[in-house]
């Protein structure tokens, strides 16, 4: 599972699983988690020459991942359910099983990657309002230079706008 936003590009998130080297993936076979680069410790992919087939079982545990370069901090994964300490970052998943993250490590990722991303929504926020204002600071413009050729003095137009006959001058008569 991933996760994206509509106001930023570049800010694709995922789990990965991370393998004893630290490489990071998000895929996987029947075999094992499919991870990019050949170290020669691990079979190699028959379908994705540049990838190796990490068994489940040896991965570590789950980070954090952003297309941009964000990485989380680690979950490990730990060898028994009495060592398992969700506070502390350490959850058991036994090495039989897929080694995706669990669904309650993929939805605090998920929560950590949001915050990763928070930023970058407020600040589409500020260039969306800034766009609106400088559409209206045109539209303004435009509509002053009408004003003016329709007949209308200085003094009426300051005064729509909220502000001094001289401020409107000085504003709008070089326009």
């Amino acid at each position: 599972m991933s996760w994206s936003t509509d106001y930023s590009e570049g800010h694709e998130g995922w789990a990965a699983s991370v393998t004893p080297d630290g490489r990071r993936t998000g895929s996987s076979t029947g075999q094992g988690m499919l991870v990019e680069g050949i170290t020669g410790r691990y079979e190699r992919d028959t379908t994705l020459p540049d990838y190796e087939v990490v068994p489940h079982r040896e991965i570590i545990g789950w980070q954090g991942q952003c297309e941009c370069g964000w990485q989380g901090e680690l979950w490990e994964r730990v060898p028994s359910a009495e060592e398992a300490d969700a506070g502390r970052r350490k959850v058991h998943l036994p090495l039989e099983k897929s080694a995706h993250a669990p669904e309650a490590v993929e939805d605090a990722i998920g929560d950590e990657w949001l915050e990763h991303v928070a930023p970058f929504g407020a600040v589409a926020g500020v260039e969306a309002a800034a766009r609106d204002y400088a559409q209206a600071g045109r539209r303004l413009d435009k509509t002053v230079a009408a004003a003016k050729a329709a007949g209308a003095t200085w003094a009426d137009i300051g005064r729509a706008a909220g502000i001094t006959r001289q401020a409107a001058h000085e504003r709008w008569a070089d326009k």
